[in-house]
């Protein structure tokens, strides 16, 4: 059985708590689609009892849980698994560097911007955690950045209903125009810091 299946499943037999677990789950970046979980959950706020400000609110709840899991395994363990990571995987450096640099001057407002942008979602809460980012601004700029997101997914689900086909054409093109953005900004970040290194 595919797993969109199973999750539909599990939503369907154990409603507002399967949510919670979900969501929780595919934040702390367990690979759960959240373009999947979050629509079915606006569907069955249509089909079920459920009230639509009631399962938001979890939905928001489950996925700054889910963040503050990574942002903490980010504190603790962050720089020795970057370094492993950069010895194995040397290539990646720049990338690394990138995200660093991008971190350290734009914290809390890449915070919440990575909220809305496809992966970028789940891992912001690693770098985070690894630049010991205040817990409190992380955990205020992390709510409002997945309350947009859940809001979003959650009402396409409960205004689109079963066309789970036609949400997920429209989370493509968005990812494909948030890829494009992400690449130019990358670009940039990468000319910015060469610039820096030969000033100096």
């Amino acid at each position: 059985m595919e797993l969109d299946i199973l999750i539909q499943n599990f939503i369907e037999q154990y409603g507002i708590i399967s949510i919670f677990i979900i969501v929780m789950l595919e934040y702390a970046n367990l690979p759960l689609p959240s373009e999947i979980v979050l629509p079915f959950a606006g569907i069955m706020v249509v089909k079920s009892n459920m009230n639509f400000f009631i399962v938001l609110i979890v939905s928001i709840l489950a996925g700054v849980v889910g963040s503050i899991t990574n942002y903490i395994i980010g504190a603790k363990f962050g720089n020795p698994l970057i370094k492993y990571l950069l010895k194995k995987y040397p290539k990646t450096k720049k990338s690394v560097e990138a995200s660093i640099w991008w971190m350290n001057k734009y914290g809390k407002i890449s915070v919440m911007i990575s909220r809305v942008v496809p992966i970028a979602r789940t891992f912001i809460s690693i770098p985070a955690g690894i630049n010991k980012m205040n817990i409190l601004s992380f955990t205020f700029y992390s709510t409002i950045g997945i309350g947009i997101w859940n809001t979003i997914l959650i009402t396409l689900g409960y205004l689109l209903g079963d066309n789970l086909s036609k949400i997920e054409h429209i989370m493509k093109n968005y990812s494909l125009v948030v890829a494009v953005l992400i690449l130019i900004i990358f670009f940039i970040v990468i000319l910015k810091m060469k610039r820096k290194r030969v000033l100096k």
